[in-house]
């Protein structure tokens, strides 16, 4: 199986065109400037790249939420 927070943050930082260094697993989304319509493109970006589904939630607020919540399906 892939890195999930890995291939995560590097979208997310590639998205955002940050390092990846300055992506805490902690921020919530909207810290990292991330809103609902950056995320559902990111989903999508992130359910082709790691060959899942991903049904979010909204009590998936951070990044570290996401990584367990695709680990966990």
């Amino acid at each position: 199986m892939k890195d999930v927070s890995g291939v995560i943050v590097k979208i997310i930082a590639e998205y955002l065109d940050k390092d990846e260094s300055e992506i805490s697993l902690t921020s919530t989304f909207s810290e990292i400037g991330l809103d609902s319509l950056d995320i559902m493109e990111l989903v999508m970006q992130m359910q082709e790249e790691l060959d899942c589904k991903i049904e979010l939630t909204q009590e998936i607020t951070t990044i570290e939420q996401l990584v367990k919540h695709i680990e966990n399906q």
